[in-house]
């Protein structure tokens, strides 16, 4: 095995046999058995264990196994001293270092972890755990019922996850894939998560257990996940900590004597779970409307972004059509090839913010009355065209209608990123042109900027922006940063800003941001 650090490796292993241990693994994972540590004893009846050594090694801590121990934070008998993101593991790189870790975890394990600390982990406590793992609506099956509620759910595979979904199960004719049945069962308190089927069926009640004895009984002999005619899996329930549930599914094979059970490592798919992944603005977000002008690359990226960050209304405005050179930079995949761009923008977006309403229309008019119509009771309009005469009649109309504006766009093929707010307090934009705070962007010739030329394609009747997808995705981040710091009212930021992506003439001769009052505005000839 290579460590990081192999003098201290030989040390620890110098400190092992001095505690009695011997070496009994093989070189690329070395592992040591000795005597049980003192503080483990009332933790097991064991009086051996391993110190299983593992690649990245101090970098990832020796692991403790004591075969049989059966407590929390302990899986299948190895400790969980670390989490493995934790950079305190490191102090591990002493065998005292270890073993004062592992005292500690003795004592909080004798005194009982905290909730908060258990974590929602129980199918790692399982005696035996699947390579698949399951998805499920777990709020949505918790609010269906009180404890004591059990409901029939199926499955279906995708890939090595088990979607989990409740109501009329899908023919399988019809997804040419087999269906799996099982059941939901709703608890109220578990001391401790199950181990075995046993521990499961213990902690029904008597109604949720006959389900469980018919389901077992209808079961033919076959191994998961091929489907039995009886409970392919089961799924128990319990609150955990606080308002939080854990859960562990198991999947069912054999029969009678010979039956197996397996924990499924579980997430839950519902929307109050993924909203969780949308950040800490996500409820304040939600009423808000945003109306989104351009559903190419950079306006399709802002478009999930702010969506899947809790906007509740999107509606999209461009007449143009998906083609297969746009899926290198755009949100859409090939799939949507000859639809309209806003269609698979909206798509998109459905798949990672199913709370998000997501309209998509035609080009936006630049007929101001009509304009002004169709901004009216939007909370924030995004200009993503790059369009210059349609970004000017925006922040003509917003400034008129008291409507915030943002604008991002990429110049010089991806060598700048300009966002620009207009709203209550800033400089309207069309006024910035001889406001010497405002840095003016250089020509957008080849001459000035030659590292990053356009091209000619067929059908174009001028050079394509050839802006690279990092140049797209920085622009994109930066407006959707913007609009969402003017959605939550912060506006931390400065109604402003250019990012240098590639170095061109002074003041963007160096990769970084260019703020207002950064520097004073150069002159071009």
């Amino acid at each position: 095995m290579h460590t990081y650090d192999d003098a201290a490796f030989d040390r620890f292993c110098s400190d092992l046999v001095n505690a009695g241990f011997s070496a009994n693994g093989d070189q690329d994972q070395p592992c040591w058995a000795g005597p049980i540590r003192p503080s483990l004893r009332g933790h097991t009846d064991a009086t051996r264990m391993r110190i299983q050594f593992y690649s990245g090694w101090p970098l990832r801590y020796a692991h403790v196994v004591v075969p049989g121990l059966r407590t929390g934070h302990a899986s299948q008998g190895t400790i969980c001293l670390w989490a493995e993101d934790d950079p305190a593991q490191i102090d591990g790189i002493t065998l005292q270092g270890l073993w004062d870790r592992l005292d500690q975890w003795a004592a909080a394990a004798r005194d009982g972890f905290n909730p908060e600390d258990r974590a929602l982990d129980a199918h790692y406590l399982y005696d035996e755990r699947s390579d698949y793992r399951a998805e499920l609506p777990l709020q949505d099956l918790i609010a269906g019922g009180t404890p004591g509620y059990t409901a029939e759910v199926f499955g279906t595979l995708q890939g090595t996850s088990l979607l989990i979904g409740a109501g009329n199960p899908p023919d399988p004719r019809n997804i040419g894939k087999p269906v799996l049945t099982g059941a939901f069962y709703l608890r109220d308190h578990l001391a401790d998560p199950p181990r075995t089927l046993d521990d499961v069926r213990a902690a029904l009640s008597r109604r949720q257990r006959r389900n469980l004895d018919r389901g077992l009984t209808a079961r033919s002999d076959t191994a998961f996940p091929e489907p039995s005619g009886g409970h392919d899996f089961i799924v128990l329930a319990w609150p955990r900590h606080d308002a939080d549930h854990d859960a562990i599914v198991v999947s069912l094979s054999g029969l009678g004597d010979t039956l197996c059970t397996r924990a499924l490592a579980a997430t839950p798919n519902d929307v109050p779970a993924l909203r969780r992944r949308a950040g800490a603005d996500a409820d304040l977000l939600a009423n808000k409307t945003v109306l989104i002008a351009g559903a190419g690359s950079v306006g399709g990226h802002v478009a999930v972004a702010v969506a899947a960050s809790g906007v509740g209304t999107l509606y999209v405005y461009d007449s143009d059509f998906l083609t297969s050179t746009n899926v290198v930079r755009h949100v859409g995949t090939r799939h949507f090839v000859g639809y309209p761009k806003t269609v698979a923008v909206r798509a998109v977006v459905e798949q990672h913010a199913p709370w998000t309403s997501v309209t998509g229309h035609d080009d936006l008019p630049y007929d101001p009355v009509r304009l002004r119509a169709t901004i009216s009771g939007v909370d924030v309009v995004i200009d993503c065209t790059g369009v210059l005469p349609l970004t000017a009649a925006l922040a003509d109309v917003c400034g008129r209608r008291g409507v915030p504006l943002i604008v991002g766009a990429l110049f010089h093929h991806g060598a700048l990123a300009r966002v620009q707010r207009q709203s209550e307090g800033d400089t309207p934009i069309a006024a910035r042109v001889d406001d010497p705070r405002y840095v003016a962007l250089p020509p957008d010739t080849e001459a000035v900027c030659p590292a990053h030329p356009g091209f000619l394609e067929l059908g174009c009747t001028a050079p394509v922006n050839n802006a690279p997808p990092i140049a797209v995705l920085t622009a994109a981040a930066d407006t959707a940063a913007a609009a969402i710091d003017q959605l939550t009212a912060r506006r931390q930021r400065p109604d402003e800003r250019i990012t240098v992506l590639s170095p061109m003439n002074p003041p963007f001769d160096r990769a970084g941001i260019v703020d207002p009052d950064d520097t004073p505005a150069p002159e071009y000839k």
